[in-house]
């Protein structure tokens, strides 16, 4: 039976676990970003997770969010899917564009801000030009990943013909 045994703890104590750690401001500046992506391999969607730590546990910038910047690279789509957390998109640089359910796309460009509801099918389309569609995006996929309503996103990028 060893290695199978429950632990015990007071409630107040386990009480006191869910409470978060107290945050501190933080900075990514765009050069760091810049760097970053350099650094990755060549691929259709480069995505950075923005990390409050340097640790994976940092990635959860706020109690239950995230955010990452994506890239989104000409002539690259994203397939419609739905998951369990909310996106909030705002549009960087670069135009494409947003497909919501089976609604018609949307434009999208600088200065635009998309909130996508969770279970709400969505894809993206960069085939605006010639400049990576750039999208910061804001998330609860922590807060659901701990619900275990975490989807596998596997397979969502379409690469031109």
């Amino acid at each position: 039976m060893s290695g199978i045994r429950g632990e015990f703890f007071s409630y107040k104590d386990f009480r006191r676990s869910l409470h978060h750690r107290p945050l501190s401001p933080k900075v990514w500046s765009s050069a760091q970003l810049t760097d970053i992506r350099q650094s990755l391999e060549s691929d259709d969607v480069d995505i950075v997770a923005l990390a409050s730590a340097p640790s994976l546990m940092g990635c959860e910038v706020t109690p239950g969010m995230a955010i990452a910047m994506q890239w989104l690279n000409p002539g690259v789509g994203l397939k419609g899917h739905a998951h369990a957390w909310w996106h909030l998109f705002i549009i960087q640089s670069g135009h494409g564009s947003l497909t919501l359910g089976e609604a018609q796309p949307v434009k999208v460009g600088p200065g635009d801000v998309l909130l996508v509801p969770a279970w709400t099918t969505h894809g993206f389309s960069n085939s605006e030009g010639d400049e990576p569609l750039a999208m910061l995006n804001l998330s609860n996929m922590p807060q659901m990943a701990l619900l275990a309503n975490f989807a596998d996103s596997h397979g969502l990028i379409t690469s031109p013909a």
